[in-house]
């Protein structure tokens, strides 16, 4: 695996910054994985599987994720079961 130059990874600081500071102006747009959990009634590990099936989420560090509302509102609606 190629390691990154010192250029490179001012840009990902950079990227990772501008990200984070869109993601705190603006907090109610933006939800943890465990308000996400709270908000749909199930487990942080449900989340976790959706993440795995395409859940939008935007992975700001190795620990740090975060879901757009509106994103997963639209995601969740597209998976809806309609019956008869």
């Amino acid at each position: 695996m190629r390691q990154k130059n010192n250029g490179e990874n001012m840009k990902d600081i950079e990227t990772i910054q501008s990200v984070t500071s869109a993601v705190n102006s603006n907090p109610k747009d933006y939800e943890s994985k465990k308000e996400l959990a709270a908000r749909l009634g199930v487990s942080v590990r449900t989340i976790d599987n959706l993440q795995a099936r395409g859940l939008p989420h935007l992975k700001l560090t190795r620990k740090l994720t975060r879901f757009p509302r509106a994103a997963v509102n639209e995601w969740l609606a597209g998976r809806e079961v309609r019956r008869a």
